[in-house]
């Protein structure tokens, strides 16, 4: 795929939808399931209303997979409504499974793998003018590790050895070419106070950076599944990376990510949801999420592609 000059991309993750659910869901009902019509309206006039040239969506669609308990039929036909709505509000749609795109009590992918149309745990690489995008699958666990859970899905990322050698080709052919990784769970961990948790992670991740490292042209890294805005710059190998974990898009904050690409840069803006009163239902459920209100200063950054290796 060719753009020339400014490219707008809408990131949204984490839907976790169920349509008619009377139900919330999280650890604290936090999760804003009962009001999917309106959180999936809202953000599709959002992304409508910014004309972006490609939608992405960082994993999680429904509530299958783990312990939700989602009917296959609801799990089969909510995914099919969201990729053709997605489909319908941009040029071009892409995406990657998350940890619960499975059907419940499964470790099958597979349906969604063909929904997004990628082959069995491997991701896409895309190419731009202004830069290569490569959606990394971390759900690349062997059978081993998924039938270790069952009935539960594998919380935590892994990224299989093919897929982990189609990532270092990809980053071997951009050459100098600035890079934007997009993968479900953390290749590292947030910079937010909260107590990390390894169930965040991409188990493997140490594989990962070390073919950041060696290639040096990975400028950006997003991230979904932590349900936060967080972002930081860590030094992979002899380069700055920016790893920004998006906000989901089913409780608090709310919100998605609108991406600016252009040659020399790539801006990123935080556009929470006008729908303030349920933000605020998610923020006070329980003990409250008052911890994953973002930090102003991640509302709007850029991050400079145009730079030498050194």
């Amino acid at each position: 795929m060719s753009h020339t000059n400014e490219i707008r991309i809408a990131l949204g993750t984490d839907t976790h939808s169920w349509p008619g659910s009377r139900q919330s869901f999280g650890e604290e009902q936090e999760q804003l399931q009962p009001w999917f019509e309106s959180i999936h309206a809202t953000f599709l006039g959002d992304v409508r209303s910014v004309s972006p040239d490609i939608l992405i969506h960082l994993g999680d669609f429904s509530c299958g997979g783990g312990t939700f308990e989602m009917p296959d039929a609801l799990f089969h036909s909510t995914l099919e409504r969201l990729n053709r709505d997605y489909r319908a509000a941009a040029p071009h749609f892409y995406g990657v499974p998350g940890n619960h795109d499975c059907p419940s009590g499964t470790d099958d992918y597979s349906f969604c793998e063909g929904l997004l149309g990628l082959a069995p745990r491997l991701g896409r690489t895309v190419d731009t003018d202004a830069a290569r995008l490569v959606f990394l699958h971390s759900q690349g666990h062997s059978d081993e590790q998924r039938r270790a859970v069952l009935p539960k899905d594998p919380t935590h990322g892994w990224i299989a050895d093919a897929e982990l050698a189609r990532l270092d080709r990809s980053l071997a052919e951009a050459g100098n070419r600035p890079v934007s990784v997009f993968t479900h769970q953390l290749l590292h961990p947030w910079a937010n106070p909260q107590p990390w948790r390894t169930l965040y992670a991409v188990a493997n991740s140490d594989a990962v950076l070390e073919i950041f490292a060696r290639h040096g042209n990975v400028r950006a890294v997003f991230q979904g599944h932590a349900h936060i805005l967080d972002v930081q710059e860590a030094m992979v190998g002899n380069q700055p990376v920016r790893f920004v974990v998006t906000p989901s898009l089913i409780q608090f904050p709310l919100g998605w990510l609108l991406l600016t690409l252009t040659p020399s840069s790539l801006r990123v803006q935080y556009r929470p949801l006008a729908l303030p009163e349920l933000s605020e239902r998610s923020r006070s459920a329980g003990a409250g999420s008052h911890w994953r209100t973002p930090d102003p200063a991640w509302h709007d950054f850029t991050v400079q592609l145009n730079r030498k290796n050194s």
